[in-house]
């Protein structure tokens, strides 16, 4: 197993290829013949989602202020995945690891 630290654009990119998903099909009449579903693609999955670094500021309460970095971020524990790859990144200090 492999552990990918991944970055995409935004939660929707991840959801397209973390995750298939099905429409609602329904006959003529309006019966359900295949319910909506989402199943994911991998078996282990952990969103982590947008994550924040500290400014060095302080708000007037002393809370510090957190800036949003780029990217929705998740990690994924896979076989080899060629498809995932190209949203790996490799943090020097992950945020969250497998354990």
């Amino acid at each position: 197993m492999i552990d990918f630290y991944l970055k995409f654009t935004n939660e929707a990119a991840a959801t397209a290829v973390l995750y298939t998903t099905v429409a609602e099909v329904q006959d003529e009449a309006g019966v359900v013949l295949v319910k909506a579903s989402t199943t994911p693609n991998y078996a282990n999955i952990s969103t982590i989602g947008t994550i924040s670094k500290p400014t060095g500021e302080f708000d007037p309460e002393g809370n510090p202020v957190l800036a949003p970095l780029d990217g929705w971020h998740v990690n994924v524990r896979a076989d080899s995945s060629s498809e995932l790859e190209q949203y790996q990144i490799f943090p020097v200090a992950p945020m969250r690891v497998w354990a």
